[in-house]
């Protein structure tokens, strides 16, 4: 079930988060920069993923209208201990839902270039790499899918 992320969830997410990314920190050569979020202040685009009753994975949706319209996707973070069983795919087919439900026709999303795994993964899902800069001291690779009317 994905739902709306609540204030009790916070924990949760924080925990996922850098269980998610910490083994980055080596060939990032710092933390990388989801770990640094602090979603304390707004909820509100903040989704959760549970699994029997456990959070077990979250993203955030923000609709963009520059450079163009979009629906981005903020870092989505899988439980290392579920992570291949299905639920970042889930949370992307909520995130098109959600696109197509406000009549938005594309996702983007962006991750650092040295997460390679995370790379294959959103090119298997259809994503495709537009754009590769440097950002806030990341170097990060920004993607995007177009959505089917």
């Amino acid at each position: 079930m994905i739902r709306a992320a609540r204030a009790e969830d916070l924990d949760r997410i924080g925990a996922i988060t850098d269980a998610a990314f910490r083994p980055y920190i080596a060939r990032i050569g710092r933390p990388p920069a989801p770990m640094a979020a602090d979603h304390r202040s707004d909820l509100s685009h903040l989704w959760v993923c549970e699994h029997d009753g456990d959070v077990v994975g979250h993203m955030g949706l923000i609709a963009r209208d520059r450079p163009h319209i979009a629906l981005q996707i903020e870092p989505i973070a899988v439980d290392p201990d579920v992570q291949g069983k299905g639920i970042g795919g889930r949370l992307i087919a909520f995130a098109k839902a959600q696109a197509r439900s406000l009549g938005v026709e594309r996702l983007t999303l962006y991750v650092n270039a040295a997460m390679i795994e995370s790379r294959a993964v959103y090119a298997h899902l259809g994503f495709l790499e537009t754009d590769h800069r440097v950002e806030d001291g990341f170097d990060r690779v920004f993607l995007e899918k177009s959505l089917p009317r």
